[in-house]
């Protein structure tokens, strides 16, 4: 019973503490979160990328609706242009390329 209890809180803890944990390109990147619509992202900018994370709730949202979205926000918190298919991801995860 109580290595049940234990292997539960580890679950929650791993889950709480990778809701906005960032890729290992990005680890120690101060994120910026912005919202877009419904979707509100953590984003954080390092050289010439950005990643977007999705970090709202929201029932099944289309890939490209959260792709459009992404793109908006990577564009207000780096304040660059996007690279010609430069923008890979899904409606969690979401990496550009940038042009500055």
């Amino acid at each position: 019973m109580l290595i049940a209890r234990l292997a539960l809180v580890l679950i929650f803890c791993a889950l709480l503490f990778g809701c906005d944990s960032p890729s290992l390109a990005f680890q120690g990147t101060p994120a910026q979160q912005i919202t877009v619509g419904p979707s509100t992202f953590s984003v954080r900018v390092k050289g010439d990328a950005a990643e977007a994370m999705r970090i709202s709730r929201e029932w099944r949202p289309s890939e490209s609706a959260v792709l459009e979205r992404a793109e908006v926000a990577i564009r207000q918190a780096s304040g660059c242009g996007i690279a010609r298919n430069g923008l890979t991801g899904d409606q969690a995860i979401i990496r550009a390329r940038l042009e500055c």
